[in-house]
C-alpha cells in the first residue's frame, strides 16, 4: 500500500522543559481559514505567529503557499515553483523556504515583505530542514542522491553526498549534524555541518531498518529516531546514538510507520502507524526515550503526520482518511478527537500561542485553527543529575518576546534543580526560557512554564 502525496518533516528545537502539563480540558476549533488548491505541508514561525500553508496545486500548475496571519486569519498568497512539497522556517532570520519537487529549486521567502527568491536545488527535492543557529538550510534531493546546503546569509549553495533516495532530514543545532534518511538506502547519512571555517561534509553512514521514511531529534539527548517503513509490516524505529553514529536499539512500531516526533522535555518519542491496526483504526507507538520501551496509542484511519507542544505535553496526531485530529494527553495517554476538514495532510503547532494548524488537502483547501486546551500545571523536577554545577554565576530568566524579567546569582555548590526553583520568583504565568551563564558564557539554556 503506498501513500499519496508527501508529508511535512519539521522538528523544532526545543529545549528542557521544568513544568508539566495535566489535567487538559479538550481542544477547541477556532476558525478554518481557505488556502490553496491541496495544502500538503505547514509551519509556523511563532516569532511573528504567521502561518505558511504549501499549496500543491497539481494538473501542470505552480504551487503557491498561503501565509496566514495568526491574530487576525488575514492571508496572502506567494508563488513558488511547481510540486511543492516541503516547507522549513528560520525564525532568527524571519525567511521561510520551501522545496519544489518539481522543478527542483527551492524558494525563499522574505517573511516581512513576502518578496522571494528562488534557489537552484538537485534533482526532485523532498525534504528540508534549518539549522537557526548556523543559518543554514538542508535541502534532500530524492532523485539526485544528495543533499543541497544553502547558506542562509546569501543564497550560495554546495552539495553534499547521500543515499539512495534520501526521502527525509532532521538536523540537531546542538551538535550541528545533519541527518540524511535514505528510503531505498536503507540507511541513514551523517553531515557535519559547517562552521565559519570549514564546509559541510559527510562524517558517516548508519544502517537503518527497510525503508527509512521519517527521521526526528532529540537534541537533549543527542538521540536520532528512524521510522522504518516497511511495506504492508510492522514497522520499527531505528535509535542511533548522535554521540558515536551507532545503533543504540531497534523499537518496534506499528503497520507503516510514516511520521515521528520527539518530545525532549519528557523524553518521549511519538511514531503515527499509518498502517491499519486491530479493529481497523491506525495508531501511535509511544517509545520512552530513557528505556526504549513502547506503548500504543489509538488514533484515527490512518494518522500521517504529528506534532507535539511540549509546553502543555500534548501531540497531535493527523488522521489522513479521518478527517480529525487525535489529540493524546502525554501524562496519561488519554486521547480525545477534533474534527477538521477533509483529508487532513499536514500538522504544526505554536507552542508561543498554544495554537494548532491542520492542513486539509482537498481541491479547495484549508487550514483548521484550534485552540490549545488551558491547562492546569505543577511544577516537576527537571531530569538533571544531582552534581552541584561547579561554578558561579547568573541565572537570567526572558519572557518569549526576549525580555529580561530575571536575574539572579547561583552558588557553585547549587544544582541545577535548587537554581532553578528559583524562578518561582516570577509573578505572571506564561512561558519563558532560562540561561545559566558564566562570565557571560550560556552554560545552560531551556523552556519552562510558570504557573
Amino acid at each position: 500500500m503506498g501513500f499519496p502525496a508527501m508529508k511535512k518533516t519539521l522538528p523544532p528545537i526545543v529545549s528542557l522543559l521544568i513544568f508539566h502539563a495535566l489535567n487538559v480540558p479538550a481542544e477547541s476549533v477556532v476558525a478554518t481559514v481557505t488556502a490553496g488548491s491541496f495544502p500538503i505541508a505547514i509551519a509556523v514561525d511563532s516569532v511573528t505567529n504567521r502561518i505558511y500553508a504549501v499549496n500543491e496545486n497539481p494538473y501542470g500548475n505552480k504551487g503557491t503557499v498561503t501565509v496566514i496571519d495568526g491574530a487576525t486569519y488575514s492571508t496572502a498568497t506567494v508563488g513558488v515553483g511547481s510540486d511543492p512539497c516541503a516547507i522549513a522556517v528560520n525564525p532568527a532570520t524571519d525567511k521561510i523556504y520551501v522545496a519544489n519537487e518539481g522543478s527542483g529549486t527551492v524558494t525563499v521567502i522574505a517573511g516581512g515583505s513576502n518578496a522571494t527568491t528562488t534557489v537552484t536545488a538537485g534533482t526532485a527535492p523532498l525534504a528540508i530542514a534549518v539549522n537557526p543557529v548556523t543559518d543554514r538550510i538542508y535541502v534532500a534531493n530524492y532523485g539526485s542522491n544528495n543533499v543541497t546546503v544553502i547558506a542562509g546569509t546569501n543564497g550560495l549553495t554546495t552539495t553534499v553526498g547521500a543515499g539512495l533516495n534520501p526521502y527525509a532530514i532532521a538536523v540537531n543545532p546542538k551538535s550541528n549534524r545533519i541527518y540524511v534518511a535514505n528510503q531505498f538506502g536503507d540507511n541513514v547519512t551523517v553531515i557535519a555541518g559547517a562552521t565559519d571555517s570549514t564546509t559541510d561534509t559527510v562524517a558517516d553512514s548508519v544502517t537503518a531498518g527497510i525503508e527509512p521514511y521519517a527521521i526526528a531529534v532529540n537534541p537533549s539527548t543527542n538521540m536520532i529516531y528512524v521510522a522504518n517503513n516497511v511495506p504492508e509490516s510492522n514497522g520499527a524505529v531505528t535509535v542511533i546514538d548522535g554521540a558515536t553514529d551507532s545503533t543504540k536499539a531497534t523499537v518496534s512500531a506499528g503497520m507503516q510507520p510514516c511520521a515521528i516526533a520527539v518530545d525532549p522535555a519528557t523524553d518521549m518519542i511519538y511514531v503515527a502507524d499509518w498502517g491499519a491496526a486491530p479493529g481497523g483504526y491506525g495508531a501511535v507507538t509511544v517509545i520512552d526515550g530513557a528505556t526504549d520501551s513502547t506503548t500504543t496509542v489509538n488514533a484515527g484511519p490512518n494518522p500521517y503526520a504529528i506534532a507535539v507542544n511540549s509546553m502543555t505535553d500534548r501531540i497531535y496526531v493527523a488522521n489522513q482518511y479521518g478527517d480529525n485530529l487525535t489529540v493524546i494527553a502525554g501524562a496519561t495517554d488519554s486521547t480525545a478527537t477534533v474534527s477538521v476538514g477533509p483529508a487532513v495532510e499536514a500538522v504544526a503547532v505554536n507552542a508561543a500561542t498554544n495554537q494548532i494548524y491542520v492542513a486539509n488537502s482537498d481541491s479547495g483547501g484549508s487550514v483548521t485553527f484550534i485552540n490549545g486546551a488551558p491547562s492546569a500545571i505543577r511544577f516537576m523536577p527537571p531530569r538533571f543529575s544531582t552534581s552541584v554545577l561547579g561554578y558561579r554565576g547568573v541565572l537570567a530568566v526572558y519572557s518569549l518576546n526576549g525580555r529580561q524579567v530575571l536575574k539572579i546569582p547561583f552558588a557553585a555548590s547549587e544544582t541545577r534543580e535548587a537554581a532553578l526553583r528559583s524562578a518561582d520568583k516570577i509573578p505572571a504565568r506564561g512561558f519563558y526560557r532560562y540561561r545559566f551563564l558564566n562570565d557571560r558564557k550560556v552554560m545552560d539554556e531551556g523552556n519552562f512554564i510558570v504557573k
